[in-house]
C-alpha cells in the first residue's frame, strides 16, 4: 500500500445489534478520535446505523463531502459479514452488490482515493463483486474470509492502525494486522485495484476473446445487431462480417475496460498511477 500519506480520515460505519460488543464505537473512542495528535491533518469519524436504507444513506452523504471537504477516506465496516453481503443491526441484509455501487461514487469522488477496511467475517467476497470492470470501487481494499473473534478483531485493528498513521507504511500496518496468526489460522488480505482489474481483463480475455467463447460472443451479438431493421436488411453474412471486425482486435477492449474502470475520461492523472500494458496482463500467471 502506497497511499498512507494521502488519506487522511477514518470513516467506521458501525451496524451491530444492541446486545453485541461495540468494536467500531471502541475502535473509535479507543484509538481514531484521538488521531489528530498525530497529525493535524488526521481525522476520524463515527456512524451506527439501523438498516440498510440508513447505511446506503451514509455512503451517499459521504460521497458528497467527499470533494467539498477534500477527503481522502478509509471506509472501515464493523458489522456481521456473510458470502452474499452484511447482516445488519435490525436483522435485514445489505447486499455486496448494493454497497459496492455506493463505493464506486466515493472512490470517484476521492479521486481513486479510498481504502475500503472490512471488519467482518466473509469479508473479502466484496473483491468478488469488483471483477464487473463498470468502475473502481476502491484503491485497495482490506478484509477475512472466515470468521474472527470480536475481540481478536478489535485488537488487530488498533494496532493496525497505530502502524498504519504512525509509521506511515502500509506494508508494516497489514503486518501489524496479522501479527501471530498461525498458518492455518483466517489471515487479512488487502488487494489493490491495479491487481483486481488485472485478474479480472484477463479471465475475461480467455473467457470472451479466444476460440469458443469468441465465437459465441459473436453469435450473440450478430443476434443483437440483426434487431436494428438496416442491419437485418443487408444479412445475416454482413452483419456477421461487422462484428468480426469490431472484435478483431481485444486490444480495444482492454483500452476500453481500463479507461473505464479508473475512471480516466475524468480522471486522467489516474492512469499514471496504474500503468499496465495488455500483452503483460493477458501473459501474467493469477497464481
Amino acid at each position: 500500500m502506497k497511499v498512507t500519506g494521502v488519506l487522511n480520515k477514518v470513516i467506521v460505519i458501525e451496524s451491530l445489534a444492541e446486545e453485541e460488543l461495540k468494536t467500531g464505537t471502541r475502535l473509535f473512542e479507543d484509538r481514531l478520535m484521538y488521531m489528530d495528535s498525530l497529525d493535524e491533518n488526521l481525522s476520524a469519524e463515527l456512524f451506527s446505523v439501523e438498516d440498510s436504507d440508513v447505511f446506503i444513506n451514509c455512503l451517499r452523504t459521504i460521497s458528497q463531502r467527499i470533494p467539498k471537504e477534500n477527503i481522502a477516506p478509509i471506509i472501515h465496516i464493523e458489522c456481521h459479514g456473510d458470502e452474499d453481503g452484511f447482516m445488519l443491526a435490525d436483522g435485514g441484509h445489505l447486499p455486496w452488490n448494493r454497497f459496492r455501487n455506493e463505493l464506486i461514487k466515493i472512490n470517484f469522488a476521492s479521486r481513486l482515493n479510498t481504502l475500503v477496511v472490512v471488519g467482518a467475517c466473509d469479508g473479502a467476497n466484496l473483491i468478488g463483486t469488483a471483477t464487473q470492470m463498470d468502475g473502481a470501487p476502491f484503491f485497495g481494499v482490506i478484509g477475512v474470509q472466515e470468521e474472527v473473534k470480536a475481540g481478536d478483531l478489535e485488537r488487530r485493528f488498533r494496532d493496525f492502525y497505530s502502524a498504519f498513521f504512525e509509521t506511515k507504511d502500509g506494508d508494516m500496518a497489514m503486518q501489524a494486522l496479522n501479527k501471530d496468526i498461525a498458518d492455518n489460522e483466517p489471515r487479512f488480505r488487502f488487494i489493490g485495484a491495479r491487481a483486481l482489474f488485472e485478474a479480472s481483463f484477463r479471465s475475461y480475455y480467455w473467457k470472451f476473446c479466444r476460440g469458443r467463447g469468441k465465437r459465441e460472443r459473436i453469435e450473440f451479438l450478430v443476434s443483437r445487431v440483426l434487431q436494428n431493421p438496416e442491419i437485418k436488411g443487408r444479412g445475416i453474412k454482413y452483419a456477421r462480417t461487422k462484428v468480426k471486425e469490431q472484435l478483431s482486435n481485444p486490444e480495444d477492449d482492454f483500452e476500453f475496460f481500463r479507461k473505464r474502470f479508473f475512471f480516466s475520461d475524468h480522471l486522467p492523472e489516474v492512469l499514471e498511477r496504474f500503468p499496465m500494458k495488455f500483452e503483460d496482463v493477458i501473459r501474467a500467471s493469477d497464481a
